[in-house]
Order: structure tokens, then C-alpha cells, then sequence
């Protein structure tokens, strides 16, 4: 934000209530000439009025990207856009930017707006590269950033409870309370709209913070009239909130988008060219989807069981504060040797996605797919999670013990590298990176540029361990650290006591890529 200019008054000892005049005017012109600080903010996410960083501050475009090998996301954190669903990241726009990115072997970094955060000033400021939110194109907003292809289509709908009277008729909103998402720009459109038909009905806006589907949630249970929220969300709320019916469509079709600054030309270009590959419009406003773009839409949009499954509390860490079955023995075991346990719980996401009995082709084994020959007297028993976690936590304390002298992020990056990669070939990308005059203390800069050289002959051919997958190693890394920064917003290092219990049981899969492991097997009764 920026500082304001002091202004210094001098008034005479007597000026009493003229002088507080004077102040107050001063104040109000001084903020009015400075313009960029916003007294009301509507919520998180999307704020049409005028941005704390309207124009980007920050040279960030796809070659950029590549280069840095994270694309970085900003969302809003619903059941729509981006969630943590069994430990795994999930979501329609995070589906979709995580396919792009997989294409041009980059990882998805995930950035939430904190409720004084809009999605422009964190765009412009740097702080992520895109906007992916299930937005509709607003000409407020073109001002300060561009907006991609078309990512779907979607009409406003008026959402009722069950039990109401009022039918899908514009002429059944007389009198009624329509309640909007806080900062939603349809507002002016449904107060047109009001005026045009010439029916009387009331627009407020739910709290700040509130999205889509709390508000669905607060008609399903009686405590709001009604709600308009874009189509796709309110047929997916069918599916797992009683006591709903739709009412009236108000306005037409109408694209979402996502959102870049409007200094990164290649990035817009290289986004458009992947959703056109994916979701075509005809000269007649049909559109057609590939295979890919419609099986990731069912997920959330349309197949009934998928979304059912999506809301279950147990598998919602934001519902229920538990990340996986294994949540009290990770945390028991890894606190236990000064780890932090949700740090822990991102790698054996990453490793077996919580399935004890996973094995790879290398012959991993367990949570953690420890290998035998470094599991000492855990060796025969690693498809036991106790064991298991118990060999791969000491390997784990062992190389975190050794990278002490660096700062707490790094050191748990170089951790996670050598768990993947093998002490050898970490020691040679940081003998690489001394060669090429770059900090071998650093991960940004440094290891995530030397580690997937050793995949070049020109490189490895020097090294003392020879040729290693490094890009592989620097996805991997990236995927846990962006995986723990999320649970660390969802749960608590030391959680307050609970009451309920997590079911016992093994969780299923949630129909995402397994990329860390692609050699990964599922014992038979998964498959």
C-alpha cells in the first residue's frame, strides 16, 4: 500500500471546532488526491474498485514462468474453483490450470486472497501469474488486466428453498430478497433488470467472505429468502444440499474467464491456444469440449456422485480439520522428532496419497515408499503404517539434521530433494551450482536450475553420479512445499481436542494424476 503524504497544519490555539473542520477536510482531500486507498473492501477476490496495484509492477511472462518452472494460481478456496479434498488438490479452474502446466512441465503453486486482498493487486503486485475464479468478463476490471478465452459459460439463476411458492417466472420476484456473493458486479445488472421489467424486488449482499455456496447453504437452511449464483454452481448444489429448487434465469449465457496482466502477451497467448484446443465456440454459440475438458466439468459440475463425494466433511479438511486417516499417528510420530507433521503428510500425499499397501516398480513400499535395504528393522513390515513411518521419518530427521545451517524453507527443500532424489546426486547439483557460480545454499536460483541439468550429457557426463531426472525431483518439491503452504492454512500444527472420529478405513482415489510416483501400483482391491 502506499504511504500517504504527511501534511503538517498550523492553526491558531483557538480555532476549536473550525480547526477540527479543517482537519477532517484536509484528511478527506489528502485520501481523495491519493486515490489508491480503498476505504471498502466487499471481500476477497474480486473488488472493481480501484485496485492498491492497478497497473503491474512486475516483468513475469511465459518464458519467465517456464524458466521458474510454477505457474502460480489465484483463486478463491470453494467446492468450484480450488480445495483440498483427501489430502490432494482439487477444483474445476485448478483441474484445468494444472493441465496447462503439466503440458509445459511446470507445477501449480496456489494463491488465496486474504480478505483484504483483491484479485488485481495480488496479480499486478507479482503474486501470482493468473486468476482463475470462475469469473464473467466485467468492463471495470479490463482497466487493469486482460482476460483470457472463454474457460465455460454460465447464466445467473435464482436459487429457492424447496418449500417456496415462487416459480421460474420473472414475474414470481415480486417482493422477493435476492441475495448476492459481497463485490458480485451482476448486481447493477439484476437493478437494470428490475427496472426494465418493472418489478419491485430487493438486492442486498451476503457478508464479506461469503461465496456461492455459502449463500446456497444459508437458503437451504431457511435463513435467507433466496440467492442468484452463476447456473453451473447452483445445478452441482442440487446434488448435496436438501431443501433447493431453482427459480427464474436472469440475463443470458455469458463466458468466464481468467485473468493476466496485461504485460504478459505470451502467457495470454499460450493459455487461449490450450482453451481453444479444449473448448470451442461456433458461429451459433454451441460449444464443443474435448474429452478432457468434459470429463474435468462432470466432475464438478454435473455427475451427482462426484460432487456428493466432493462435500463429505471427513475428506474437507476445511469441514473437518483432518487431512487423511493417518492424521494423530503422522502427528504423533513426527512431532515427536521436531517435524512438522502437516510437512510430513504433503510427501505421503505425494508418495502413496495415504495407501499403506503401495508399492512401486523400484520396490517403495508403504506411506512413505521406503526402500527395504534403508529400512533397518522396519524392513519386513514397511505395508504397516507404524513401521513404515517410523523408518521413513528417521531417514527423513537424518538429512534434515544436515541441512540446519539453512533457512527453515530450504533446508526443508533440500530435505525433500534428497528423500527423492538420493544424497548423490543432490551433492552433485550443488557442485554444479558452485561451477556455474550460484549459491549451492539456495533453491531458488540455484538447485531448481542445476538439478534438471543432470539430465544433459554435457552436464551429468561431469558429474560423480552420473545422468538423474533432476526436473523431476525440482516438480516434486514444489508440489509438496505448495501442498504443506495449503494445509497450513487449513490445519492447525497443535489442533484443539476433537469429539468425532475419522472412520477407519483407506480412502479411494479422487480421480487426480499420481506425479510423483508415475511407477506407483495400487494393490488389487484399489485398482
Amino acid at each position: 500500500m502506499p504511504v500517504m503524504e504527511k501534511t503538517h497544519f498550523h492553526l491558531p490555539p483557538d480555532s476549536g471546532r473550525t480547526a477540527k473542520a479543517v482537519l477532517f477536510i484536509a484528511m478527506v482531500c489528502s485520501v481523495v488526491a491519493g486515490c489508491q486507498e480503498r476505504i471498502d473492501r466487499p471481500g476477497p477476490g474480486l473488488d472493481t474498485n480501484l485496485p492498491l496495484t492497478p497497473h503491474p509492477v512486475v516483468e513475469r511472462d511465459i518464458a519467465a514462468i517456464d524458466n521458474s518452472g510454477v505457474i502460480r494460481l489465484i483463486t478463491n478456496y470453494n467446492s468450484s474453483s480450488y480445495f483440498i479434498h483427501r489430502g490432494g488438490q482439487a477444483g474445476f479452474d485448478y483441474e484445468l490450470v494444472w493441465r496447462f502446466a503439466r503440458e509445459r512441465g511446470l507445477t501449480v503453486e496456489v494463491v488465496i486472497p486474504e480478505p483484504d486482498e483483491d484479485f488485481v493487486t495480488l496479480l499486478n503486485s507479482g503474486r501470482g501469474d493468473l486468476v482463475g475464479a470462475g469469473l464473467v468478463p466485467d468492463t471495470d476490471l479490463e482497466r487493469w488486466v486482460t482476460w483470457t478465452r472463454p474457460t465455460n459459460f454460465v447464466r445467473k439463476v435464482v436459487v429457492l428453498s424447496a418449500d417456496s411458492d415462487r416459480s421460474a417466472d420473472y414475474r414470481s420476484l415480486a417482493g422477493i430478497k435476492i441475495t448476492l456473493p459481497a463485490g458480485d458486479p451482476f448486481r447493477e445488472k439484476l437493478q437494470d433488470l428490475k427496472k426494465a421489467m418493472n418489478i419491485q424486488f430487493f438486492v442486498t449482499t451476503g457478508k464479506p467472505g461469503d461465496q456461492a455456496e455459502d449463500l446456497l447453504t444459508l437458503v437451504s437452511q431457511g435463513r435467507i429468502e433466496a440467492a442468484a449464483v452463476n447456473d453451473n454452481i447452483a445445478r452441482s448444489a442440487l446434488a448435496y444440499l436438501p431443501n433447493l429448487k431453482l427459480g427464474v434465469h436472469l440475463g443470458k449465457r455469458r463466458p468466464t474467464g481468467w485473468l493476466v496482466r496485461n504485460n504478459s502477451p505470451e502467457l495470454k497467448a499460450a493459455l487461449n491456444s490450450f482453451l481453444k484446443d479444449h473448448l470451442k465456440v461456433n458461429p451459433t454459440g454451441r460449444t464443443r469440449r474435448s474429452n478432457m475438458y468434459g470429463t474435468i466439468y462432470d466432475r464438478y459440475f454435473e455427475n451427482p456422485l462426484s460432487i456428493q463425494r466432493f462435500q463429505e466433511p471427513t475428506h474437507r479438511p476445511d469441514k473437518s480439520g483432518i487431512l487423511s486417516t493417518y492424521d494423530e499417528l503422522i502427528r504423533r510420530k513426527a512431532e515427536a522428532m521436531g517435524l512438522d507433521w502437516r510437512m510430513v503428510t504433503a510427501l505421503i500425499y505425494q508418495e502413496s496419497e495415504f495407501h499403506p499397501e503401495a508399492h512401486s516398480k523400484a520396490n517403495a513400499r508403504g506411506l512413505m515408499q521406503v526402500l527395504p535395504r534403508f529400512a533397518g528393522d522396519q524392513a519386513d513390515s514397511l505395508f504397516l503404517p507404524g513401521p513404515n513411518l517410523t523408518a521413513g521419518l528417521r531417514m527423513m530427521k537424518r538429512t534434515y539434521n544436515t541441512y540446519a545451517y539453512l533457512d527453515s524453507l530450504d533446508r526443508w527443500r533440500f530435505t525433500l530433494a534428497e528423500y527423492h532424489a538420493g544424497h548423490g546426486h543432490v551433492t552433485d547439483a550443488r557442485r554444479m551450482a558452485i561451477e556455474m557460480g550460484r549459491d549451492p545454499n539456495k533453491w531458488d536460483g540455484s538447485l531448481n536450475i542445476t538439478l534438471p541439468r543432470l539430465m544433459e550429457r554435457k552436464y551429468f557426463s561431469k558429474t560423480r553420479h552420473g545422468f538423474y531426472g533432476g526436473a523431476t525431483t525440482v516438480e516434486y518439491v514444489e508440489e509438496i512445499i505448495n501442498r504443506y503452504r495449503m494445509y497450513t492454512r487449513l490445519v492447525a500444527r497443535i489442533p484443539e481436542p476433537r469429539i468425532d472420529q475419522f472412520p477407519v478405513g483407506l480412502p479411494g482415489t479422487n480421480n487426480m494424476d499420481i506425479t510423483a510416483m508415475p511407477d506407483l501400483t495400487r494393490p488389487p482391491a484399489l485398482k
